[in-house]
């Protein structure tokens, strides 16, 4: 080629965009068409959800908005400006943001609200009693669950929207609007049949387009499909229904062998909830011997005692399983059987059996462990030293003086050990007590960390993970502020022990006179004398066996006090309150006991979310970030590294990347094997020229021996080529 003997640099003009001229006109049908699929299938998935579950919600408004959005979506991306969809796709993204922030209580509430309802359809369905319920802040249900539909819907529409623009899969579409049906129809809740209708239009008309190969005018191909798919769809779903009407269906139609086997599980969901099905990273409930964790905690409710005893008072029962001498930072040491606290709690007993009937009294409590494998003895406080024989397998009796009287002196000193504050969470400690300003007395100090914790601190089973694992006691005292009994009854021992109080943690099962009065039974035939004699408080009451669930799994401090010697602090704030004044056989003789519904507060609820989220949030935006850094940094070291080849191996990369670019886009593109053929091809089926000086230089670069033309400026105009290729709409390919 002539070109080639060239000494002088060839010089050629810049790519530019030709503005072809077509006859097109905007097709408002089409857009139309497409807007009509994204709401069916959007909208025959969360409408057919709810219409399953009988939930109210205004309809109209719900189905006038996403048809509203879907129709902006799809007549903006008719237009085919780029520019134009782009700022209404930032101004619908923006409008969602502040839809989600401004209505932030509404929406949160309408989820619960629908989750309630779920678990009730559920208990109908399993003939399960109660179970779990979330405590709702806005009672008006009707408003919040719309509020949570046109929330969820114009994520749905959004998502629904990109996906058909870039590949309309079957199968994609199936996996984002399928799976509100799986709880309905597990639980045989019928969807009005309009939403069955909207979705299986939708499914047959996605299926004809992705069957047909359709990438471009999807929307155009939409005005003929749409229709079509409507009217077969509904054929065959008449047709259906007169071979198999519904009554034969049943019959037709065995039951499934997984569904009954899994309804075990889906019962413990009805009952207590999602945190009975998903598990990860969540602890059991039940006596842990002092290991400590920061996740959650999920208990079973199962039964794990069961427990006799007469009711002497109103105050919470104790029976200890584990002492913790040393905080380990995950764990608490178990106290060592040498040390004299022992023998300081044997005092206290050997003193309360010289008191009178009229000012001390002594009961008997037997408990039967339910699980053989349990290796703890769960004893009330201030039990006689040597345990009676077993009066029946697994079950222990227990001759015991319950704390009903304080009077007499008790001797002996406790081990300073009592008093040591580890290194690991001292200045955490050592900052509250400060700002705190505890002072007086070991029981004057009780009362006051016990309302500080009430006032500052938070209960919950869900305190969130904390990430980096810091100090359990410090994490919770300066940064969480929220979580279990655990958390609270640690960290009260450490800050007892920093104002001087011996002090040490305590682990077993707690249960409430109010757990009593509602899940108690009388037992018949027995004698309260045999059972109690001596002091009540309460007076004369009678023998009950309560069942202690893996719930009432409990954490306490057990403080020194001079005279008194060991004694219970519960640091841990109150759930709920509880009317500890009932008679007890008012309670009893009126039937007033029973199970009542579990609730988990709002504010539980949200500061789980807050938690787990929020710390999720934390380290997938660090992940982000350094992907990103990631990313930047391999570009950076690329480009330095192709500056440094030489120009004819660079032009080469380059136009190499556009032809990798066009060979994944066009299945013909791949089919050419010439660089004429290449340049052709982008001639024909895109908006750009490229002139004859630039096709020469490449022709230069690929065959000649030497290289006039300006290699930089060439690189230069096959990035611009590229980025234009990306951008621009492509040219119908003329048959």
């Amino acid at each position: 080629m002539h070109i080639f003997g060239r000494k002088k640099k060839i010089e050629f003009p810049e790519l530019t965009l030709v503005q072809v001229q077509e006859s097109r006109k905007y097709n408002f049908f089409a857009a139309l068409a497409k807007a009509l699929l994204l709401f069916m299938l959007i909208y025959g998935a969360i409408g057919g959800f709810l219409s399953s579950l009988e939930l109210k919600y205004n309809n109209g408004m719900c189905m006038l908005v996403l048809f509203g959005l879907a129709l902006l979506l799809a007549a903006v991306y008719e237009t085919e400006m780029r520019w134009l969809t782009n700022i209404v796709s930032i101004m619908v993204f923006i409008f969602y943001l502040y839809i989600a922030v401004a209505n932030y209580w509404a929406i949160n509430n309408g989820y619960y609200a629908i989750l309630n309802r779920v678990y009730e359809v559920a208990r109908d369905y399993l003939d399960v009693g109660s179970g779990m319920e979330y405590a709702l802040i806005i009672e008006e249900t009707y408003a919040t669950v719309t509020m949570f539909v046109l929330f969820l819907g114009m994520v749905g529409v959004i998502l629904m929207n990109i996906m058909l623009q870039n590949k309309c899969s079957l199968v994609k579409v199936a996996f984002l609007t399928l799976p509100p049906y799986v709880v309905p129809f597990y639980f045989d809740c019928s969807p009005d049949l309009i939403y069955i209708l909207f979705l299986l239009i939708g499914y047959l008309a996605v299926a004809m387009l992705q069957g047909g190969n359709v990438r471009e005018k999807l929307s155009g191909q939409m005005c003929y499909i749409l229709p079509l798919a409507a009217v077969l769809t509904i054929l065959i779903v008449r047709t259906l229904a007169f071979i198999m009407p519904e009554t034969g269906y049943g019959r037709a139609v065995p039951k499934s062998v997984a569904k009954e086997t899994s309804e075990a599980g889906m019962a413990r969901f009805a009952q207590y909830g999602l945190t009975a099905m998903l598990r990860q990273g969540s602890a059991n409930a039940g006596v842990s011997g002092g290991r400590l964790g920061n996740s959650s905690v999920v208990p079973t409710y199962e039964t794990v005692l069961k427990v006799r005893y007469t009711p002497y008072d109103y105050n919470p029962v104790y029976l200890k399983a584990f002492t913790g001498k040393d905080y380990l930072g995950d764990m608490w040491s178990k106290a060592d059987t040498d040390l004299p606290d022992d023998d300081i709690m044997l005092t206290t007993v050997e003193n309360r059996m010289r008191h009178p009937e009229d000012v001390q009294g002594q009961g008997t409590m037997i408990v039967e462990k339910l699980e053989r494998t349990d290796r703890f003895q769960y004893r009330p406080y201030y039990t006689a030293a040597v345990v009676p024989e077993e009066p029946v397998k697994n079950a222990c009796t227990y001759v015991y003086y319950p704390d009903v009287c304080r009077t007499g002196e008790v001797t002996g000193e406790p081990s300073d050990v009592y008093l040591d504050v580890p290194q690991s969470c001292l200045d955490a400690v050592a900052k509250v007590c400060e700002e705190a300003g505890f002072a007086g007395t070991e029981e004057e100090i009780a009362e006051q960390i016990v309302r500080y914790f009430d006032d500052n601190y938070s209960y919950t089973l869900r305190p969130g993970y904390a990430f980096g694992n810091p100090d359990y006691i410090s994490h919770f005292l300066l940064n969480s502020k929220r979580g279990y009994c655990a958390h609270f009854a640690s960290a009260a021992t450490m800050l007892f022990r920093q104002m001087g109080v011996h002090a040490r943690y305590a682990e077993g099962y707690a249960f409430s006179y109010l757990n009593v009065v509602e899940s108690g039974e009388l037992v018949e035939g027995a004698e309260y004398s045999d059972y109690y004699k001596g002091y009540s408080p309460i007076g004369e009451t009678a023998l009950i066996e309560i069942e202690i669930p893996d719930a009432y799994a409990h954490a306490w401090v057990e403080i020194y006090v001079d005279g008194q010697g060991w004694i219970v602090v519960d640091p841990t704030p109150a759930q709920t309150s509880e009317e500890e004044t009932t008679s007890f056989w008012n309670a009893f003789m009126t039937g007033s006991g029973g199970d009542t519904d579990l609730e988990m507060s709002e504010s539980n609820l949200g500061a789980y979310l807050e938690g787990t989220l929020g710390g999720v949030s934390y380290v997938l935006l660090g992940a982000a970030a350094l992907v990103l850094i990631g990313l930047w940094t391999v570009h950076l070291v690329r480009a330095f590294r192709e500056s440094k080849l030489p120009g004819r191996e660079r032009v080469r990369l380059e136009y190499g990347r556009i032809q990798s670019y066009l060979g994944k886009k066009h299945l013909d593109y791949r089919k050419l094997r010439t660089l004429r053929e290449q340049i052709d091809w982008v001639r024909t089926h895109s908006r750009l020229e490229i002139d004859g000086a630039q096709e020469e230089a490449l022709y230069q670069v690929y065959f000649a021996e030497n290289v006039d033309c300006d290699c930089d400026e060439l690189c230069r105009q096959l990035r611009k080529m590229k980025k234009a290729l990306r951008f621009s709409p492509m040219r119908a390919e003329r048959r």
